[in-house]
């Protein structure tokens, strides 16, 4: 009987958030190599699995999820959006709202990176004391070292 391949339960490296699922959808290499590469370590959250039903209608992240080894935490996705809003500030757009709210997610979950091709994410990822690695342009950032 074959071994089935052993995964460490609970340990969460990186955080991906929707844009990352977008491009994996459409294959493209960076984000399609990042997530070969990292298999196991990558997590996601009901928040993205929430916005990504919203804006990509017909379209199931879980599948790609599956497909990528990606696990989805189950966070409590209102209280998230409504401290992200409150993070955010009042004039903040939707979407601003939204890149908070994944970034609690990824604290919460204990992620050290957020990985994305936005760069305002990127920076607030920073600003809340994330690393963040930028798919898009292959950077990756922290506010410090060590």
């Amino acid at each position: 009987m074959a071994k089935r391949r052993s995964r460490r339960r609970g340990r969460c490296k990186y955080y991906v958030n929707t844009n990352f699922f977008v491009d994996l959808s459409e294959e493209r290499s960076e984000a399609v190599s990042f997530a070969r590469r990292n298999r196991g370590v990558i997590c996601t959250s009901t928040v993205l699995v929430f916005e990504y039903r919203q804006y990509e209608k017909g379209f199931v992240a879980r599948s790609i999820a599956r497909r990528y080894d990606i696990r989805i935490y189950r966070v409590p996705v209102l209280a998230l959006l409504s401290e992200a809003r409150d993070l955010a500030g009042p004039h903040a757009s939707i979407n601003t709202i939204f890149d908070y709210a994944h970034i609690l997610a990824a604290k919460m979950i204990g992620a050290e990176y957020m990985v994305t091709s936005d760069k305002g994410a990127c920076n607030k990822a920073i600003e809340l004391g994330l690393c963040c690695i930028n798919h898009g342009s292959g950077g990756e950032r922290c506010l410090t070292r060590g």
